[in-house]
């Protein structure tokens, strides 16, 4: 019974790890995130469709796979994990998560330590 649960556990991560489509953090970043009309500020401000959000989580579930230009991998990870955590909140329809997606979102707390010159 023990592996049963175990296999099913390790089966379901992998295909949730498949499910996410691979991309670089400069196509996160011009795909979803740059500019006012931006996939991130039309659902961070509530003004994206279901379909938007769960685009713009896949779109920042890629980031922890990739490595920072700058800065320490272990903020990297804190930084995109709450991000991805954000982004996951707005698909669930959790209260509070739009203003949750803007902080986790902010461009310059994340660039002023990880972005490349």
């Amino acid at each position: 019974m023990k592996i049963n649960v175990l296999l099913f556990i390790l089966v379901s991560a992998g295909l949730y790890a498949a499910d996410v489509t691979q991309r670089d953090i400069s196509t996160v970043m011009k795909d979803a995130m740059k500019g006012d009309a931006s996939l991130h500020k039309k659902v961070a401000t509530g003004k994206g469709t279901p379909a938007d959000a769960a685009k713009l989580l896949d779109y920042v579930k890629s980031l922890p796979a990739e490595s920072p230009p700058e800065g320490d991998a272990a903020s990297w990870k804190e930084k995109t994990a709450k991000l991805i955590e954000a982004a996951q909140a707005v698909v669930d329809g959790k209260p509070g998560a739009t203003s949750t997606l803007q902080t986790a979102g902010n461009c310059k707390a994340c660039h002023s330590e990880h972005k490349g010159k």
